[in-house]
């Protein structure tokens, strides 16, 4: 195939275009593999700040199997199970409303 009237062969004959698939928003590989890696380090840290939404992601991970490392989602559940008890420790000792605690040092 060439250029119209110039007799000079065209992009896809020289190998100019892509080949492959492209995603459905133009982002390649290696920003899919870092968005991954960015949601699974958010769930992490929510599963020990925010325990709730930690297990939500952890569920959204999950789910995602073909997502890289889709595994992490079952340690981010099992992670914020552990943040929630942990949680629930802290409040029902009273250990952030106890007006007698003596944190300062005075």
């Amino acid at each position: 195939m060439t250029k119209r009237g110039t007799g000079e062969p065209s992009a896809r004959e020289h190998g100019l275009w892509a080949t492959g698939d492209p995603s459905s928003n133009g982002v390649g590989p290696g920003q899919t593999l870092r968005r991954a890696v960015r949601l699974i380090t958010l769930g992490y840290i929510m599963a020990i700040a925010i325990p709730p939404a930690g297990l939500v992601l952890g569920i959204y991970i999950l789910t995602r199997r073909a997502m890289p490392h889709a595994r992490h989602g079952a340690f981010i559940i099992a992670l914020s199970m552990v943040g929630a008890v942990i949680w629930v420790l802290v409040f029902a000792t009273g250990a952030l409303t106890d007006a007698n605690s003596n944190l300062s040092g005075y």
